[in-house]
C-alpha cells in the first residue's frame, strides 16, 4: 500500500489484515486461528459475523437451465450484483439476445467496462454476460426455451468452461478480457498450457494448500485451495540442467486484492508457452522462471459462495488469507519478529501454525529445494503516488555485488518503461490514469514525479511508502541461505491504481489494466535479463589501502541472551523460572455517531513491549484514534481527517497502521476510537522479567544461534576492491603504530574507518589516529565512532568538543536536508533517504535506532561541510585536516539490538543502496558496474 512519500507517519509498521484471530467457540469448524481470542469477551464475539452467513437476498430465481451453483449465486447476492454467467444455447444465439446485450462497436479506448455480453456460434453457440437478477430473469423469460444451461463463470476468458475454450488463446489480451482472471480459470489455463501446448517448457506443481474459507455452496469448511508453482524453462524435465540454471521467481499477488501481478504473470506464461514472448526466447536455455500463485484465498474471496466472517459482502478480493492474517508478514525473517505474527519456519513450527499459515510453510519448504535463486520479485499494487511504479528495496542484507544488481535492474526497468510510454503524461496512459483514479478513488490524479518522467522510482520500503515491516516474504527470501533464506536479490514492485479501500468492490477497468500488464511485463523481462546476464561490480580505490578498527564490543551472539543454554544464571536462563508471557486481545470497536469507544489491555511491571494493529481505518473519513498510557496521556494518535484524500501530500492512505511501545509502564493501556466506521483493534502485550524474551515461550521456536558484527561489511567489501587492501586492525594495533610505517612518518594505510568509541579514553590510541591524519591519512568516523571528534586535536576536529556531540535514538535512520552536489552523496537519488534497514538487525518501528550526531552550527563554525542531517544534527559531513579528510556518517553500521524477539538470528549489517554508496563515497572509492563485461556505470570518484 502506498501513501504520499512526503508524509512521516506516527508509526510505519504495516499492520495485519482484518481479524487476525477469532473466538474458538464461534469457529469450531473454521480454519481461522484460535490462539488470540481465547480471552475475547462474549460481546466482541457477538459482534462478528459467523461462518455460514451468506449475503442472501432471497430472490427466488429458479429455472431448469440454471446450474445449482449459478442458482445459489443469483439467490444469495444483492439485487444489483452482476453475476458472470455462461449461457449455452441449443440452436444458435438468438438474434434478439445479441441486439439487446452485446455491443460490437465497444472499444477499450471508450474507457468503459466491457459490454454486458459477448457471443460465439462455434464450436457451440454461447454467450457470456454480466447480469443483475432482473436482467437474468428477463433473459430466462424471453429466451428460456432456447437455453440449455446457465452457469456461474467468473473470469477473463468468457469460454474457459466450455468446449473450444482456447481456440483464441488461453488468457485473452486485456482488451478482450471479460474481467479479472478467476482462480479456477487460471489454474485450468496453466495446466492446459503445460499438457497441451508446451510440456517441454512448463511444469505446474501444487506445493501445498491455503487455510481455506468456508464454501457456503458446497458446505466445505475449510475449502482449501492449492498453491501452485509454474516452472518455465526449456527442457523443463531435465533435472540436472534445471538444478544448475539460475532462477528468477515471480510471486503473483501475495495480497489478493492487488491483482496486477496475476494479470501480468498468467499472460506471460501463455506467451512463453506459444513462443510469442520474443524477449524471453533466448533466455530459457540458461534460466528458469518460477511463477508462484501465492495467495489463492485472497483470490477466491471474490466468489459469492465464499464466506468471509468480517465483511458484510463477499464479492471482493481480500488482502490476506482465510486465517485473517496478512500473507506478507508470516515469514521467518532474521532480526525482530512482531509477536502478533506467525513466522512460518517449517523446522519446529507449532501445530497451530499449520492451521493458520500452511501456505507460508509450504512456500518456504518448497523454495528451499531450488538452487541458484538469483532474483525474487513480489508483485504488489498500491493506491496513488508520485510515480506510476515503485521498486521497493527489501530489508534483506545485500553485499556489494547484490546491491548493484538491485540498483541496475531498476534502471533497466525505468528505461524500458520510458521507451514504452515516454512519460506518464503522454496519451493514452495519462488520460487513462485520470479516468481510472476518478473511477476508483473519486478524484482525478496523475503522478507528478520526475524520475523517468513519473514512470518509475525506487528506494527502500520506507523511502517509497513511509513504513517498514518485519516478517515479509522478500525479507526471508533475501537473507543468506545459512539463515534459512534463499540468498536472492529481492524486490517488491508496486503499481498505482491496483488496490482499493476495504469496503469498495474492485471493478475491472481494461483501459487501465492494459498499462499495468505492460508495465509488469517490462519488469519481468528485465529481471529475467539480469538473471541471465553476466554482471559484476567492483570498487576502485586508486591503489589505496584501507584499515578499519574491529571491536568485539560490536559483536552480538545468541550466547549473550539470558534464556539460552550458553548463559545460565543470567536473567531468564534455564532454571531461572522467569517466564515470558503474552496477552492478546482482538476486538471490533464500534463507535456510534459523534461518540468514541475503546478497548485496552493491562500491563504489569514486567511489561516488555506492546503492539497495536488496526484494520478498517481506510473506510473512515473523520475522527481520531488514540493510544493512551495508564496516566491517560495520549502517546500515539492518528488523525483520520487527514486520511480522507489519498491524493493529498499529508495523506496517510494505507490501512495497515500499527503502533509499537517498548517497556510499557504498568496499568491499563487503552485504544480510543472516534470514527465514522468500525475499527478492528488487535493488542499484543509481551511481558518478561528478562531483558530478552524467550521466543520458544512466545512463538514456540527455539532460538537460532548466531554471531554477528557490523564490521563484517568491510570483510565482505574487500573481495570487490580492485587495487587495494581492506584490513582489520584492533585498538591495540593502532596504539602500537600499525597505521604508520615505523617512525618514517609514512602511512601504512591511506584510509581509516572507526565505527565505535572503544579506546576513546586511551591517549596513545587517540594520538596514533592524530598522527595518521597529520600524515595525510583520511579518517572516516561512523556511528558511535563519531564521539572521537571530541578527543581529536587535529584540523577542524580540534574545534569540536564533547558538548557538540550527541547520541540519540531515531525511528528511522534517514538522511534529511541533503546537499546532492556534495561528493558524499554522489550517485544518491532524491528518493533515497534511509541509510540502513533496521528489522533484520533487531530494531523495531519504535524510536530505537541509534545515531551519533554533531551540532550543525559547531560543525560549520569549525570549517565543516554538512551533506545531510539526522534529526537536526550532522548525519553526513566533512572536516578538513590539512590534506586529509575527516568524513562523518552518524548512523550506518550499528551493532544488532537483542532486546526484542529474534528467533531466527540476526544480520551483521543491512545498509541500503544509499548507505552503501554513502560509505564508499566517504572512503573516496569509485564503484564500477559491469554488464556482460562492459563497464556501464560508475558512482563516486577516487579521492
Amino acid at each position: 500500500m502506498s501513501e504520499s512519500p512526503d508524509t512521516v507517519p506516527e508509526n510505519e509498521e504495516a499492520a495485519e489484515n482484518r481479524h487476525e484471530q477469532f473466538p474458538k467457540d464461534a469457529f469450531d469448524d473454521s480454519p481461522v486461528d484460535r490462539r488470540t481470542f481465547l480471552q475475547l469477551s462474549a460481546a466482541t464475539a457477538g459482534a462478528l459475523s459467523l461462518p455460514g452467513a451468506a449475503a442472501a437476498s432471497d430472490h427466488g430465481v429458479s429455472h431448469a437451465a440454471l446450474t445449482d451453483r449459478c442458482e445459489f449465486v443469483v439467490n444469495n447476492t444483492p439485487d444489483d450484483y452482476e453475476a458472470a454467467v455462461i449461457i449455452e444455447f441449443a440452436d444458435g444465439v438468438p438474434d434478439g439476445f445479441g441486439e439487446a446485450y452485446t455491443d460490437p462497436d465497444w472499444d477499450i479506448d471508450d474507457r468503459e467496462a466491457p459490454p454486458t455480453a459477448v457471443t460465439r456460434e462455434a464450436p457451440t453457440p454461447a454467450a457470456h454476460a454480466h447480469f443483475t437478477t432482473e436482467e437474468l430473469t428477463a433473459v430466462l423469460d424471453e429466451f428460456g426455451n432456447s437455453i440449455e444451461e446457465v452457469d456461474f463463470s467468473p473470469g477473463a476468458n468468457p469460454w474457459w468452461q466450455l468446449d473450444g475454450a482456447y481456440a483464441d488463446g488461453v488468457f485473452p489480451a486485456v482488451e478482450d478480457a471479460r474481467g479479472f482472471m478467476s482462480f479456477e480459470e487460471a489454474v485450468n489455463g496453466v495446466k492446459y498450457l503445460e499438457s497441451e501446448v508446451n510440456p517441454d517448457r512448463i511444469n505446474v506443481t501444487s506445493i501445498g494448500q491455503s487455510p481455506g474459507w468456508e464454501n457456503a455452496f458446497t458446505g466445505e469448511n475449510p475449502d482449501r485451495k492449492d498453491i501452485y508453482v509454474a516452472e518455465v524453462t526449456n527442457n523443463v524435465d531435465d533435472e540436472a540442467s534445471f538444478a544448475e540454471k539460475d532462477k528468477a521467481v515471480y510471486s503473483l499477488s501475495i495480497h489478493g486484492d492487488e491483482r496486477s501481478g496475476i494479470e501480468s504473470g498468467c499472460r506471460l506464461i501463455e506467451d512463453i508457452a506459444y513462443g510469442e514472448a520474443s524477449a524471453f526466447e533466448d533466455l530459457l536455455d540458461d534460466i528458469v522462471l518460477l511463477f508462484l500463485f501465492t495467495n489463492p484465498d485472497g483470490w477466491v474471496s471474490r466468489n459469492p459462495e465464499t464466506v468471509i466472517p468480517w465483511v458484510d459482502h463477499n464479492r471482493n478480493f481480500q488482502r490476506g488469507s482465510a486465517s485473517g492474517v496478512d500473507t506478507n508478514r508470516q515469514y521467518p525473517t532474521m532480526g525482530w519478529i512482531d509477536p502478533s505474527y506467525y513466522p512460518a519456519e517449517p523446522e519446529g513450527a507449532p501445530e497451530e501454525f499449520h492451521e493458520v499459515v500452511p501456505d507460508s510453510l509450504a512456500i518456504v519448504e518448497h523454495f528451499r529445494t531450488y538452487d541458484n535463486v538469483e532474483f525474487l520479485c513480489d508483485y504488489h499494487g498500491m493506491y496513488v503516488d508520485d510515480h506510476m511504479v515503485f521498486n521497493l528495496e527489501t530489508n534483506a542484507p545485500f553485499d556489494h555485488g547484490r546491491t548493484h544488481e538491485l540498483d541496475e535492474v531498476s534502471i533497466q526497468i525505468g528505461e524500458g518503461m520510458q521507451n514504452e510510454w515516454g512519460s506518464v503524461d503522454n496519451d493514452p496512459i495519462g488520460d487513462d490514469i485520470l479516468t481510472a483514479t476518478e473511477a476508483e478513488y473519486n478524484f482525478p490524479y496523475v503522478p507528478n514525479g520526475d524520475s523517468y518522467n513519473g514512470l518509475l522510482d525506487w528506494g527502500t520500503i520506507y523511502d517509497s511508502l513511509n513504513y517498514q515491516v518485519t516478517g515479509a516474504f522478500l525479507g526471508w527470501a533475501g537473507q543468506p541461505e545459512e539463515f534459512g533464506g534463499l540468498g536472492a536479490v529481492t524486490v517488491a514492485p508496486e503499481i498505482i491504481i491496483s488496490n482499493d479501500f476495504t469496503s469498495a468492490i474492485q471493478e475491472w477497468k481494461p483501459y487501465w489494466a492494459r498499462h499495468y500488464v505492460t508495465a509488469y511485463r517490462i519488469s519481468m523481462r528485465e529481471y529475467a535479463r539480469m538473471t541471465a546476464a553476466e554482471t559484476d561490480a567492483t570498487v576502485a580505490s586508486g591503489g589505496q589501502d584501507t584499515a578499519y578498527v574491529s571491536s568485539e564490543t560490536l559483536t552480538r551472539t545468541s550466547a549473550d541472551l539470558s534464556h539460552t543454554d550458553e548463559s545460565p544464571g543470567r536473567g531468564n536462563g534455564p532454571g531461572q523460572n522467569r517466564a515470558t508471557e503474552v496477552q492478546r486481545r482482538h476486538e471490533t470497536v464500534q463507535p456510534g455517531p459523534g461518540t468514541s469507544a475503546s478497548t485496552g489491555v493491562n500491563s504489569s511491571d514486567s511489561g516488555h513491549s506492546l503492539f497495536v494493529h488496526f484494520e478498517g481505518l481506510d473506510d473512515a473519513t473523520e475522527g481520531t484514534v488514540q493510544l493512551k498510557n495508564p496516566a491517560g496521556n495520549v502517546v500515539r494518535e492518528i488523525d483520520l481527517d487527514e486520511k480522507a484524500d489519498p491524493s493529498a501530500s499529508d495523506s496517510r492512505r494505507h490501512d495497515f497502521e500499527a503502533w509499537f511501545v517498548r517497556r510499557p509502564e504498568a496499568g491499563n493501556w487503552s485504544v480510543d476510537v472516534e470514527a465514522d466506521t468500525d475499527v478492528d483493534v488487535q493488542l499484543t502485550l509481551l511481558e518478561s522479567d528478562s531483558e530478552h524474551p524467550d521466543p520458544e515461550e512466545v512463538l514456540g521456536y527455539e532460538q537460532r544461534e548466531y554471531v554477528v558484527n557490523p564490521m563484517q561489511f568491510f570483510k565482505d567489501l574487500d573481495p570487490y576492491v580492485e587495487d587495494g587492501d581492506v584490513d582489520a586492525v584492533r585498538v591495540h594495533d593502532v596504539r602500537n603504530g600499525r597505521l604508520l610505517r615505523g617512525r618514517s612518518g609514512q602511512r601504512h594505510y591511506d584510509k581509516l574507518v572507526v565505527s565505535h568509541d572503544d579506546g576513546r579514553d586511551d591517549s596513545s590510541y587517540i594520538e596514533a589516529i592524530e598522527a595518521f591524519v597529520e600524515a595525510g591519512g583520511d579518517l572516516v568516523l561512523t556511528d558511535s565512532g563519531v564521539n572521537l571528534l571530541a578527543e581529536l586535536d587535529v584540523g577542524d576536529a580540534a574545534e569540536i568538543d564533547d558538548g557538540a556531540i550527541q547520541t540519540i535514538d531515531v525511528q528511522f535512520a534517514n538522511l534529511a536536508n541533503r546537499v546532492f552536489d556534495h561528493d558524499l552523496l554522489a550517485g544518491i537519488r532524491p528518493r533515497q533517504q534511509e541509510i540502513w534497514k533496521g528489522s533484520q538487525l533487531g530494531y523495531t518501528t519504535d524510536v530505537d535506532q541509534p545515531a551519533t550526531i554533531v551540532d550543525v552550527d559547531t560543525f560549520e563554525n569549525a570549517g565543516g561541510e554538512v551533506a545531510g542531517t539526522i534529526s537536526g544534527g550532522v548525519g553526513a559531513g566533512r572536516l578538513q585536516a590539512g590534506d586529509a579528510e575527516i568524513n562523518v556518517v552518524g548512523s550506518v553500521l550499528p551493532p544488532a539490538q537483542q532486546t526484542e524477539l529474534h528467533p531466527f538470528g540476526m544480520g551483521d549489517y543491512a545498509v541500503s543502496f544509499m548507505g552503501h554508496t554513502l560509505l564508499c563515497n566517504a572512503l573516496g572509492f569509485e564503484q564500477r558496474r559491469y554488464f556482460e563485461g562492459e563497464l556501464i556505470r560508475t558512482y563516486g570518484e577516487v579521492r
